[in-house]
């Protein structure tokens, strides 16, 4: 008798508990699957300022170089010492 019952227990908790945990899983993959969507957006937002700042201080070490008010680390002539 206790057989046909623990049998008949297994077989409605069993598709039960694997429904629970897949419902479960999905909402966790999904959960992550927009973190990640979010987190990417984020970092292409970021990789476009970046280059535009970069942009822009290229275009300012351009007018500063070209107006001469500074000197180019490459021209920078170091003497030589004569021993």
């Amino acid at each position: 008798m206790s057989d046909i019952v623990e049998s008949r227990i297994k077989a409605y908790l069993t598709p039960i508990l694997i429904t629970c945990f897949a419902a479960i899983s999905w909402s966790l993959i999904s959960e992550i699957r927009t973190d990640i969507k979010a987190l990417l957006e984020a970092n292409a937002q970021t990789q476009v300022k970046i280059q535009q700042l970069e942009k822009r201080l290229d275009g300012v070490e351009a007018i500063l170089y070209s107006q001469r008010f500074f000197i180019k680390p490459d021209e920078i002539e170091v003497p030589k010492r004569n021993n």
